[in-house]
């Protein structure tokens, strides 16, 4: 019996000065901070590819406005189609990534690393909600764009208003919950170096 209560106390003795180690790496150490940051690192990379996507088509919008002010049905369609399939690819960029920060989350990390990745995760949900409205409003586009039914252009110019003016409030939000990560980074940087 004695033996075993000693046995158990250099054990914990053991883990515990292992576990005491900033670095201690393996089993002893139960933070797995390092794979949350290459979670977020890989989540970075599809952002990057969205970024790109959104600077190859910047124009688009303002080209889609054109055609429709000169009435070209076709030339709306094709731009429509194109913005549909280039807000697709970046929805699934933003699913991949947003899958890769929900990943970092679950691991065991610190909370002010919680809260980081939290915040990101929502502004990037917001950002996927603003750009859907911009899908929809292509589709709408691409299936009833008729320049020479007056109704019909009303209720879609009424629609492309509408739906512009709630992208721009999900971007403003969206932008609002990435500084608050952002500043959250920042500030957890600081306390720690103090």
């Amino acid at each position: 019996m004695r033996k075993n209560f000693i046995i158990i106390l250099l054990l914990s003795v053991l883990l515990s000065a292992c576990s005491e180690k900033e670095d201690a790496p393996g089993i002893f150490s139960s933070d797995e901070s390092e794979k949350a940051v290459d979670l977020v690192t890989e989540a970075n990379g599809k952002l990057r590819e969205i970024k790109q996507l959104l600077k190859e088509n910047e124009t688009r919008l303002e080209d889609l406005k054109s055609a429709m002010g000169k009435k070209d049905t076709a030339e709306v369609k094709k731009i429509s189609e194109q913005l549909i399939n280039q807000i697709g690819r970046g929805t699934n960029l933003g699913k991949e990534a947003w899958t890769k920060l929900d990943q970092a989350q679950s691991l065991n990390i610190n909370e002010d690393f919680r809260k980081y990745l939290s915040l990101k995760s929502s502004s990037l949900l917001k950002y996927a909600e603003a750009y859907e409205e911009r899908r929809q409003l292509a589709m709408r586009l691409y299936d009833s764009y008729d320049p020479n039914n007056a109704d019909q252009k009303k209720v879609v110019s009424e629609e492309f208003e509408r739906r512009e003016e709630i992208f721009m409030k999900l971007m403003k939000d969206a932008g609002d919950l990435s500084s608050q990560a952002i500043q959250l980074a920042k500030d957890a940087n600081n306390k720690s170096k103090k």
